[in-house]
């Protein structure tokens, strides 16, 4: 079985394809990420999936990760941009938390001006390909996951390529899901199916020809490949008595009603993350 733990709706990137949208600052989560793990259900063996927004701006983020050790989980995911990463000490904490942690980082370019304007988020190519490098460094084992769009389909094997190159082990090609931001601006983020397909299947060969894992859809290079991806990030809003929790099947979609959505036509720009000078890792 598997358990994801939504940590809040607080991200340092603006994806253009964002499931979340612009939720609106009464949905963002009070609880610290310790208050949210507690009342998570997890069963000896469950592969946990650590979710946001984005997990690692949670600062207990590794005392979240200690703890579903403790309590049993088998894998512990997190689904991250991979920026804060880019402080080495930050990487060697959530690596010091458990042996059982993974991580499922965001890749949607195989080139800073591609991946950036996906993210809406200048810089952050740079950090999430610096952070990819320092969770290798730290041992801990990564996985990529890239939304297939009109702006990226072209050069997903070239994508495949940079990923196996920072160090991942397998990749997760995904479809746009119509939720949130992409689903009011589709005519220009959804790419047709038709022109898709040929190069998701170089893209494929080429991940085998490197090596690595792969999923797409329903498929996937073998079934254990997928206790390395948290999904599409199409988080959960569960009710307020039921912050944090929620349980799935195997493989099972996690996804979010687009009532959950707010108005985008104000779109911030996300800035990057401030640095804590008094948070050790990021000294």
């Amino acid at each position: 079985m598997a358990a994801v733990l939504s940590l809040g709706s607080t991200c340092n990137n603006a994806c253009v394809f964002c499931a979340q949208g612009e939720r609106s600052a009464s949905h963002e989560r009070e609880a610290e990420g310790m208050d949210l793990a507690a009342r998570l259900r997890v069963e000896p063996g469950d592969v946990v999936f650590v979710q946001g927004g984005e997990p690692t701006l949670t600062d207990d983020l590794p005392a979240v990760i200690r703890a579903l050790d403790e309590r049993g989980a088998r894998r512990i995911v997190v689904q991250t941009n991979g920026r804060r990463l880019a402080y080495r000490a930050f990487a060697r904490a959530l690596r010091e938390a458990s042996s059982k942690l993974s991580l499922d980082v965001s890749l949607h370019g195989s080139t800073e001006p591609m991946h950036d304007y996906h993210t809406q988020t200048p810089g952050s190519f740079k950090q999430t390909a610096l952070g990819v490098r320092h969770a290798r460094a730290e041992g801990i084992e990564v996985g990529t996951t890239t939304v297939i769009t009109r702006s990226n389909y072209r050069h997903l094997a070239e994508i495949v390529q940079l990923s196996r190159a920072l160090g991942a082990r397998a990749v997760h090609l995904a479809r746009v899901s119509r939720f949130g931001r992409a689903a009011r601006a589709a005519d220009r983020i959804v790419a047709p199916e038709e022109l898709v397909r040929p190069q998701l299947t170089r893209a494929l060969a080429e991940a085998s020809r490197l090596g690595m894992g792969w999923l797409a859809g329903e498929r996937a290079s073998h079934a254990e490949v997928r206790d390395l991806f948290a999904g599409l990030g199409e988080v959960e809003i569960p009710p307020a008595e039921g912050l944090g929790s929620s349980r799935t099947s195997p493989g099972a979609e996690v996804v979010a009603s687009d009532k959950n959505f707010v108005d985008t036509s104000r779109l911030v720009r996300a800035k990057p993350p401030s640095v804590n000078r008094s948070i050790a890792w990021e000294r």
